[in-house]
C-alpha cells in the first residue's frame, strides 16, 4: 500500500492468492482476490476494509486436439480480472466496476457477508468492521458513529464514558463514518494492477462511481445512516441501498414502543456489543487510537458496568439536567432519528434547517422487512418519509411474513407458508445469500432471475461483460504456434457463467494460429464442460424487471394453513399504492365486553369490572411477534413469528395464567382481513400499595391471536402502551405525532384512558375461525416488566426481575411492587380494538 500525500490516494495491487494453481477454477474463491486497505476517518483512524475483486486466481486450461494428440493451451492467465462494465473503447479505466459497500460491527470476516458472491455476480465489494471493532481503530460508541455529525445539534451532549473532549475531531459528536467511508472508496482508492496482461502495471480508481450498499440489520441501519448524511445538492456516488430489516428511525422502535421499554432489543443487543470487548486486556490498553478493544478505552476495569451504564446514558438518566433518552423530546432522538436531525437547503447539519435528513435520502432503496421483524414500524416509518421527500426517487418496500432472521424463508415460528412467499424476492434464505449459491443446485439461477441482483443491475450500470483480453503469448501446438485470444474477448456475462455451470460454451474465440509461414485468423469455440463450479441445472439468461412499472409496497397477507375449510384463503402477495392506506379504508371496531366476549356490539349499559393482579417480579412470558434474541421458555429455539399459544410449552407462561384477561369472539361466518395498524382504546387503572404514595405507573399489552378451528391460538400482532407515555401514544393514535407530550404518573385508583397504536399486520381470519385478544400487564422479556413504581420528573427506572435495586423517589427508596389492574366496561369508555 502507498499513500500519496497530500491527496491521500491508496494503491491497491492485487496479487493472487495461494491456491492449487492446476489450471482449473476448482473453488469459488478462486474466482476472486481479496486485498485489505485501512479507510482514514477526518480524525485519522483507520477502519480496516477487506476489497472482493472479480480476479482469477488460477489460470484456466483447456485441450486443443491436433493430429489425434491433446495439447494444454491457457485460455485465461492468472490475475486477470474477467468483468468490465464499459466495452467501448477499452481502456484501463474500463476495469473501475461498481462497488457494493457493506459495514458491519460483527466482523467483516464472517462467512456469509458477501465476499463469496458480489464478485461472482461482477462486482466489487468492500466490507469494513466499523470504528472499535475487531481489526478496526478508535472507541466502538453502537449506532453513533455511522451516522451524521451530533455536534451541530447537541454540542454539550457528549456521553461520560467517551474520554475525547468534545473539542477534539475523535468525540462521538463528530463521528460521521459511514459517509466518509463512501466518499474514500469512491474516490480516493486506487488500483495498482495489469489491465493487458503486458507486463506493465495501470493506476486506476477501484470504483466507476457507481456505489450500492447491502446489509442486514446493524448493517442495514447503517446504509440509512450513512447517506442521510450526505447532502442531496451534491453528486454522490451511492446510487442505490438494498437495507434489510432496519430502520432511520429508532426512539419508537428500537428503545420504545408507546413509552414501554424493549428490554430485549435495546438492553440485549447493547450488552452483547459491549460484551465483545475482552477485560484482561484493559491493564495493557493505554491507547485510544489502537485495535486493541477493552474497557480501557471507556475509562473502565471491567466491561459489565460499562454495558449498564451506557445503557442508563442511552434511555434513563437525565441528559445534563434535561430529560432522559426515554422521553421523545431527548436530544438522544437528534442522534438516532433522521426525522428529528433537520439539515439545511443544502442538506448539510443545521438546527433550525427546515428540512429533514430524509432529503438527503435521495437515492434509490429497496426496503425489505417481514411483519414480524423488530424493526416493521420504524422501516415503514423510514420508507414513507423518504418517499415523501424524495418523490422522484425509486422507493420499494417488501413486507413479507418474515421475522429479523428468517427473511426469504417459508418457516416461520410454528407456521410453515405456502411456496408463493418465494415470488417476490425470487430466492430463498436472504440470511445465508452469501453461502447458499454454492449448495443449492437452485439457488444461483433462482438468483440472477431475481428482483434482489436486478436491483442492483437496474441500478448500477446493468449486466456486466466477461473479456480475456487480448495475449501476447504465443503457445506451442504441435508444429504450430497458436494466440489466443488474439483480440479482446468480450461477452455478456451471463454466457460465461453458463459455460462455468456446464450450461453452455464459448464461442467464437479469435485465435492466430503461425505455421511458419503463415499467420492464419480463425475463431474456436470451447465445448462447455461436464461439471460446473458453479451448481446450475439450465441455461441462466438476465431478467428484466422494470422497477418503476412495480408497486411500492407489496405486502404478503398471511392466512390460515393445514386448514381444509380455508384453504384460498390468505397467504396471497398484495401490492399497494400506501400504508398506512390513505382513501379507502373500511375500520371495523370491535369491543370487549366484561363476559370476555369481543365483537361489533358496542356497550350499551354499565357492565362492571374485570381486574387482575401484576406482579413484576413474575411476568407475563413472551411468546411469538417481533423479536430477535427472545428464545421460548424452555431456552430451545427463537421465540418469534407466529407460534401456536395453545403449545402445552407456552400457554402456562404467556396466556392460562390468572393475570391475563382473555377474550374471544364468536366464529367468524365470512373472512376477515386486516392490513395496516390496529388501534386499542383501553381504560385501566392501577391500585397499587407503595408508602402510602397516591401515585404509580403501569403498562398494558393487547395481543392478537387467531383460533382455529382445531384448537390452534396463532399469535398475529400486539401493541403495548405505558400509562406516564399515554398522551405522547394518543398523539401517534391520532396520526399527529406529539414529541413535547407530557409524561406524568398516573394517579393511584384512578381510571385513564389509553390509547394506542399497534404493531402492523397483514392477515386474514378464516371462516369459522375465532379472534381471541389477551390483555395484561406485563411481557417480558420482549418488553421491560414495569415495576410499577412513580417515577421522578426526566428520569427512566431500568429494571427487571429479580434487581434487588431500588428507585429513589422524591427521597423515598421504593422498590417494585404489585399492583391491581382493572378494567371498567360501560358505555362512556369502551374497551375496543379497530382494525383498518
Amino acid at each position: 500500500m502507498k499513500q500519496i500525500s497530500p491527496l491521500f490516494y491508496l494503491l491497491i495491487s492485487f496479487v493472487s492468492l495461494a491456491q492449487n494453481n492446476n489450471g482449473t477454477i476448482d473453488n469459488i474463491n478462486e474466482m476472486y482476490d481479496v486485498q485489505t486497505v485501512q479507510v482514514v476517518t477526518k480524525d485519522g483512524m483507520h477502519l480496516e476494509t477487506d476489497i472482493y475483486i472479480p480476479v482469477m486466481q488460477d489460470c484456466v486450461l483447456f485441450n486443443i486436439t491436433l493430429n489425434g494428440n491433446a495439447y494444454p493451451i491457457e485460455l485465461i492467465k492468472k490475475n486477470t480480472q474477467y468483468i468490465i462494465f464499459d466495452t467501448t473503447n477499452i481502456t484501463k479505466d474500463n476495469y473501475s466496476l461498481p462497488l457494493i459497500l457493506t459495514r458491519t460491527p460483527y466482523g467483516k470476516g464472517g462467512s456469509g457477508n458477501g465476499g463469496n458472491l458480489f464478485p461472482v455476480l461482477g462486482y466489487a465489494y468492500a466490507v469494513q468492521d466499523m470504528r472499535g471493532r475487531y481489526a478496526s481503530e478508535g472507541v466502538y460508541f453502537p449506532m453513533l458513529s455511522d451516522s451524521w455529525q451530533k455536534f451541530p445539534y447537541t454540542p454539550f451532549n457528549t456521553i461520560p464514558m467517551d474520554l475525547y473532549p468534545v473539542s477534539s475531531m475523535s468525540n462521538v459528536l463528530h463521528h460521521s463514518d459511514g459517509s466518509e467511508t463512501i466518499h474514500y472508496l469512491s474516490d480516493s482508492i486506487y488500483r495498482f494492477f495489469d489491465t493487458d496482461l503486458d507486463g506493465v502495471l495501470d493506476t486506476f480508481l477501484l470504483c466507476n462511481n457507481n456505489m450500492g450498499m447491502f446489509g442486514a440489520s446493524a448493517l442495514g441501519n447503517t446504509q440509512y445512516q450513512a447517506v442521510s448524511d450526505i447532502p442531496f445538492t451534491i453528486n454522490s456516488p451511492i446510487k442505490c441501498l438494498m437495507p434489510i430489516v432496519a430502520s432511520n428511525e429508532h426512539y419508537n422502535t428500537t428503545l420504545f414502543h408507546n413509552g414501554v421499554y424493549r428490554n430485549m432489543l435495546a438492553s440485549g443487543w447493547m450488552r452483547g456489543q459491549m460484551w465483545d470487548i475482552v477485560d484482561s486486556l484493559y491493564t495493557t490498553d493505554n491507547s485510544l487510537t489502537n485495535t486493541i478493544h477493552s474497557p480501557a478505552d471507556y475509562g473502565y476495569t471491567s466491561k459489565y458496568p460499562l454495558a449498564e451504564d451506557l445503557l442508563d446514558w442511552f434511555v434513563a438518566n437525565p441528559i445534563n439536567g434535561d430529560v432522559s433518552g426515554a422521553y421523545p423530546n431527548s436530544d438522544n432522538r437528534l442522534i438516532l432519528d433522521a426525522s428529528q436531525a433537520p439539515v439545511s437547503s443544502t442538506g448539510v447539519s443545521d438546527p433550525n434547517g427546515a428540512l429533514t435528513r430524509y432529503k438527503n435520502l435521495n437515492t434509490n432503496i429497496y426496503h425489505l422487512t417481514g411483519w414480524w421483524d423488530i424493526f416493521i414500524n420504524g422501516q415503514l416509518e423510514t420508507f414513507n418519509r423518504t418517499r415523501d421527500a424524495n418523490p422522484n426517487s425509486i422507493q420499494r418496500i417488501i413486507i413479507g411474513p418474515w421475522t429479523h432472521q428468517t427473511i426469504g424463508s417459508d418457516t416461520i415460528g410454528d407456521m410453515v407458508y405456502p411456496q408463493n412467499v418465494f415470488d417476490v424476492l425470487g430466492i430463498k434464505d436472504m440470511e445465508n445469500i452469501g453461502n447458499n449459491f454454492l449448495s443449492d443446485t437452485n439457488f444461483f439461477t433462482d438468483l440472477y432471475q431475481s428482483e434482489v441482483l436486478n436491483w442492483f443491475r437496474s441500478n448500477l450500470g446493468g449486466e456486466p461483460f466477461f473479456i480475456i483480453p487480448e495475449s501476447n503469448t504465443w503457445q506451442v501446438l504441435d508444429t504450430v504456434l497458436i494466440r489466443i485470444p488474439s483480440k479482446d474477448y468480450v461477452i455478456p456475462y451471463y454466457q460465461f457463467l453458463n459455460f462455468v455451470g456446464g450450461q453452455g460454451d464459448l464461442n467464437d474465440l479469435p485465435i492466430e494460429i503461425d505455421d511458419g509461414q503463415n499467420i492464419s485468423q480463425l475463431t474456436y469455440s470451447v465445448p462447455q464442460q461436464g461439471t460446473g463450479l458453479i451448481q446450475l441445472n439450465e441455461p441462466i439468461t438476465p431478467a428484466s424487471i422494470n422497477f418503476n412499472a412495480i408497486k411500492a409496497i407489496r405486502a404478503y397477507i398471511t392466512g390460515p394453513t393445514n386448514d381444509v375449510s380455508n384453504q384460498n384463503v390468505g397467504n396471497y402477495w398484495v401490492g399497494l399504492d400506501s400504508l398506512p392506506f390513505i382513501n379507502g379504508i373500511s375500520p371495523s371496531t370491535y369491543y370487549f365486553h366484561q363476559n370476555l366476549s369481543f365483537d361489533t356490539n358496542p356497550i350499551v349499559s354499565n357492565e362492571g369490572d374485570l381486574s387482575y393482579d401484576n406482579d413484576p417480579n413474575n411476568p407475563v412470558i413472551t411468546c411469538g411477534g417481533n423479536n430477535m434474541i427472545v428464545s421460548t421458555p424452555q431456552n430451545d429455539r427463537h421465540s418469534q413469528g407466529s407460534m401456536n399459544y395453545a403449545d402445552v410449552n407456552f400457554a402456562p407462561y404467556s396466556m392460562d395464567r390468572p393475570d391475563v384477561l382473555k377474550f374471544e369472539s364468536q366464529p367468524l361466518n365470512d373472512t376477515l382481513m386486516i392490513l395496516g395498524f390496529p388501534k386499542a382504546t383501553i381504560y385501566a387503572k392501577a391500585n397499587t400499595s407503595i408508602s402510602n404514595l397516591n401515585e404509580t405507573d403501569f403498562d398494558v399489552f393487547v395481543r392478537i391471536l387467531d383460533v382455529y378451528p382445531d384448537g390452534r391460538e396463532m399469535f398475529i400482532t400486539e401493541g403495548a402502551v405505558n400509562t406516564r407515555a399515554r398522551a405522547y401514544a394518543k398523539s401517534i393514535y391520532n396520526e399527529n405525532e406529539n414529541d413535547n407530550a407530557v409524561y406524568s404518573n398516573p394517579l393511584n385508583d384512578q381510571f385513564y384512558e389509553l390509547q394506542f397504536e399497534m404493531l402492523p399486520i397483514g392477515h386474514v381470519f378464516g371462516v369459522n375461525h375465532q379472534i381471541k385478544v389477551l390483555i395484561s400487564s406485563s411481557n417480558f422479556p420482549k418488553y421491560q416488566s414495569n415495576p410499577q413504581v412513580p417515577l421522578n420528573p426526566n428520569e427512566f427506572y431500568r429494571w427487571e426481575p429479580g434487581d434487588t435495586t431500588t428507585y429513589n423517589y422524591q427521597g423515598t427508596l421504593l422498590s417494585p411492587a404489585q399492583s391491581t389492574i382493572t378494567l371498567n366496561f360501560n358505555p362512556n369508555s369502551p374497551n375496543s380494538i379497530t382494525f383498518p
